[in-house]
Parts: C-alpha cells; sequence; structure tokens
C-alpha cells in the first residue's frame, strides 16, 4: 500500500482533449505520464496540471497504478524507462510519453 507522506512514482494511460480543437487539429490524444503520487487521485491531479500547461484537459486516465508495480508485472517499454530516469531525481516531475493523436471522436 502507498504511504501518502512518501509518494512513489506512477505511471498510467491518460486521454487528453483540447481546449482548442481546431488549434489542436485533432480530437485528442493518449500519452503515458510517470510522476510522483500516492494515489490515483493524486496521479489524476498531477496529469490535470500537466493538461492545463498543454492547453488541454484530462477526459480519461487509465491503468494508473505504482511504476514498481508495472514493472514487477513486465518488462518496461525504452521509453518509459527514460520517463523513469528521467523523474527519479526529480519530484516535481510529470513526465509525458509519445502523444498519439486521433482525428475524431468515435461515435
Amino acid at each position: 500500500m502507498t504511504d501518502p507522506i512518501h509518494p512513489e512514482l506512477w505511471i498510467g494511460l491518460v486521454e487528453m482533449k483540447p481546449l482548442d480543437r481546431k488549434a489542436y487539429g485533432a480530437a485528442g490524444a493518449f500519452t503515458n505520464i510517470v510522476t510522483w503520487a500516492a494515489d490515483p487521485e493524486q496521479f489524476r491531479h498531477k496529469a490535470e496540471v500537466l493538461a492545463g500547461t498543454l492547453d488541454m484537459y484530462v477526459f480519461g486516465v487509465e491503468g494508473a497504478e505504482p511504476l514498481a508495480d508495472r514493472a514487477a508485472r513486465s518488462t518496461l517499454a525504452d521509453e518509459i524507462e527514460d520517463m523513469m530516469i528521467r523523474a527519479e531525481g526529480n519530484p516535481n516531475a510529470i513526465i509525458y510519453g509519445t502523444f498519439h493523436r486521433y482525428p475524431h471522436d468515435e461515435a
């Protein structure tokens, strides 16, 4: 169980949508985020902080969990390992990976 006083690195897949869809040129995007958090709510809050800096908002979060749990179950992709290394020494880090944009919303 995560200690709220001692956050750890978390990972999750975050769906973001642009505040101005025409300016962004797509309906939204998915990206992995690695950040320090103590629980899923704190992870989402950090994702929302990041989204705000990109003129986007968080539409959904999938699979948010401690990065150590993910690493124990499967091999991390190189991009995720790089994100982890970048975040390890910075308790304020909110690192995102490749944006996988999608052109339109599903009907």
